[in-house]
């Protein structure tokens, strides 16, 4: 009984090398998938098998992919065929002969066989090139510009801004109070964002402040204010932003009253996407401060205006 072993083309580099008493060709029988079968010669004089050869009618099915008994193309003996390359063989296959083993020799194998040698194929690309995400909008870029603008604070000033007999600074019941803020932050607050050939500019101007006086009046004034000076006179009114107390600040904490400066600004913002301009508004934003002081009947006073 001879022995025969089947040659299967996949992924690698394939040898076959048989051995064994030659007792009759080799012909595929039932069980054959069609795959290339290589058989010993017959024994040279030395007791040695010469070596081995294809038989000639397996050369037929180069190419055949095997499909099993049932399946659609199934031939009898569970041979079928499908269609390969031009040439018969599966892709990146080739049919030849190649070195296998040892010398021969007894129970060294060795020497050269036949049939297909197949290169592995290679892996695709699993990591794709990455995809830059899209650019934002200016209208996000503005949003986000909004978010990190921080507005300059008021500096509360105001005059009479005497001094109590405690220490407390004080301003004057009846007396025409000056009400200002320091002018270094009035002035427009800018926040810019951009990305690539997006950017948004978020400008924040001032355009009013109020002023709350911690005992039940309030006003409101187009601007800054106007810082005092002595040479504007005693008694005389501010000319544009200026309050009087009509009563004390006897009877609240500490005796002295609490009062807010706020200023007022309009938001608007600016952009582009890289080839159009756009721009909108926020909505106004308002930023303050607070001053403690006491609002000191005129006996009380000793007289410092500023």
């Amino acid at each position: 009984m001879s022995i025969r072993n089947v040659l299967v083309c996949s992924t690698c580099a394939l040898a076959v090398w048989a051995t064994g008493p030659p007792e009759a060709e080799a012909v595929p029988g039932p069980q054959d998938d069609g795959q290339v079968i290589v058989v010993p010669n017959n024994v040279d004089q030395f007791g040695q098998y010469a070596p081995p050869s294809i038989d000639l009618r397996a050369l037929d099915q180069r190419g055949q992919a095997p499909v099993r008994p049932g399946e659609p193309g199934a031939k009898p003996g569970g041979q079928a065929r499908q269609a390969a390359d031009p040439d018969g063989l599966p892709p990146d296959c080739s049919l030849g002969g190649f070195g296998v083993g040892g010398s021969p020799g007894i129970g060294r194998p060795g020497g050269s066989a036949f049939g297909i040698r197949c290169l592995p194929p290679v892996p695709a690309d699993s990591d794709p090139a990455p995809v830059a995400p899209p650019l934002p909008s200016p209208a996000e870029l503005a949003a986000e510009a909004f978010e990190q603008l921080r507005l300059p604070l008021p500096v509360p000033r105001h005059s009479p801004d005497v001094r109590l007999p405690d220490g407390r600074e004080a301003t004057i019941v009846g007396e025409n109070t000056w009400i200002w803020t320091e002018r270094g932050v009035w002035k427009p607050a800018v926040e810019r964002v951009q990305a690539g050939p997006v950017w948004a500019e978020v400008t924040a101007t001032p355009v009013g402040m109020t002023f709350d006086s911690g005992s039940g009046g309030s006003l409101t004034c187009s601007g800054p204010g106007t810082p005092y000076h002595r040479s504007y006179g005693l008694h005389t009114a501010s000319p544009d932003c200026g309050f009087m107390y009509t009563r004390g600040s006897a009877g609240q904490p500490n005796d002295q009253t609490s009062a807010e400066w706020a200023i007022q600004w309009s938001v608007s913002w600016v952009g582009s996407d890289g080839s159009a301009s756009v721009g909108g508004d926020f909505p106004q934003m308002r930023s303050q401060a607070r001053a403690t002081f006491a609002v000191a009947e005129v006996q009380a006073l000793r007289a410092n205006r500023n």
